[in-house]
């Protein structure tokens, strides 16, 4: 069976033009989802709160457990390519595709090395000095009204991250130790913005530990439990809007690889699972791509950095980018992912995303009423 590729849809309804919709004195050149600033047309502040790793299709499946979501929902939104956190979520702050913004992914080469961003470490060894946030990732994210920052709500722990750095510098980070301390986090935030972001990353997190079953149910009960409290402690004349980054497929300990003659074409790989890059030794990558293609074509999509590049799959690639790319990309339609030895605990993991597949591509949109 064929499966369809989901593409990021960049110049519609795409997680890009979330914030720049929300009609709240932002300045933006990002495409408008027009049911969503309709939505909110007429309120007086918005709320938009980010469930990290909650797909469309995983809600879709659990109407029952999270009634405040489901009732609310408009016509789902893509992620972006890949669809993972670090791209994602900076392609939400920022308005552009990660081809633009540069965090091209989970894990991408900087000349030599290897960046892991959300830890944002080379080879286990903190990188923010050899690497700087801000100039790794140069797009100034959309988070400020009129000269004024939007406020963030979301953990402490990750309030001077590196990452942090790269796709919420300019906005107002406003760190909780707990789910619970969030609601009144938005309040007292909204007496001073007419838009406040919050962060959940609990849905995520259970999915890579547990998979997509029961404590998954139980994480996406409570984020429903979450925004109901939200809604409850917001004025009714401020609009809560919820979406995510991207989804997940559970598929456990499930890999695809290379032959181990082909895998001697390989200098090494970035990415993640889901959307694997492998860099070629210097003058293999035609033959890489070629072997790559006839080995791996009933599990993944194989696509050259060239075929990337020009379907546009990041968007537009800026110059800068193009060097963080891999000259080949493995990317599974099938419940698999293709390992990195490099990365050796990621068998660990039982749900993943980063793939072009429905279940991880699809992200909700609710305006919860």
């Amino acid at each position: 069976m064929t499966i369809a590729q989901v593409l990021p849809d960049y110049s519609g309804r795409c997680i890009t033009g979330v914030i720049g919709s929300l009609g709240v004195g932002l300045a933006t050149t990002s495409p408008r989802i027009d049911d969503l600033s309709t939505a909110v047309r007429g309120a007086t502040g918005v709320v938009l709160v980010i469930l990290d790793g909650l797909g469309d299709d995983q809600l879709e499946a659990r109407g029952r457990l999270a009634p405040v979501l489901s009732g609310s929902r408009l016509a789902p939104l893509t992620s972006v390519a890949p669809s993972t956190t670090a791209a994602a979520l900076t392609s939400l702050s920022t308005g552009v595709p990660p081809g633009r913004h540069g965090l091209v992914g989970y894990r991408f080469a900087l000349g030599d090395e290897v960046l892991q961003v959300l830890r944002w470490k080379v080879s286990d060894r903190d990188a923010a000095r050899s690497h700087p946030p801000e100039q790794i990732q140069r797009c100034s994210p959309n988070l400020r009204i009129r000269g004024t920052a939007v406020p963030y709500v979301g953990k402490q722990a990750f309030a001077t991250s590196a990452f942090t750095r790269a796709h919420l510098r300019g906005s107002s980070y406003v760190g909780v130790a707990g789910v619970e301390e969030m609601p009144s986090a938005v309040v007292d935030s909204l007496a001073g913005s007419s838009l406040v972001l919050c962060y959940h990353d609990a849905i995520d997190k259970v999915a890579h530990a547990k998979g997509l079953e029961g404590d998954f149910d139980d994480a996406v009960a409570a984020a429903d439990d979450l925004v109901a409290a939200i809604r409850s402690a917001v004025p009714a004349d401020v609009a809560v809007v919820v979406t995510s980054d991207h989804g997940q497929v559970d598929i456990g300990s499930a890999k695809v690889d290379l032959s181990s003659s082909a895998d001697a074409l390989v200098a090494r790989r970035s990415g993640e699972g889901r959307f694997r890059w492998l860099h070629a030794h210097p003058g293999e990558a035609a033959e890489l791509h070629e072997r790559a293609r006839a080995e791996m074509e009933a599990s993944c999509w194989v696509m050259s950095r060239r075929e990337v590049v020009s379907s546009e799959l990041l968007g537009e690639v800026d110059d800068e980018v193009v060097d963080r790319l891999g000259d080949v990309a493995l990317i599974p339609h099938a419940d698999v992912f293709v390992p990195d030895p490099e990365v050796p605990k990621e068998h660990q993991m039982r749900s993943r995303h980063g793939s072009l597949t429905s279940a991880e591509m699809h992200v909700p949109l609710c305006v919860v009423t």
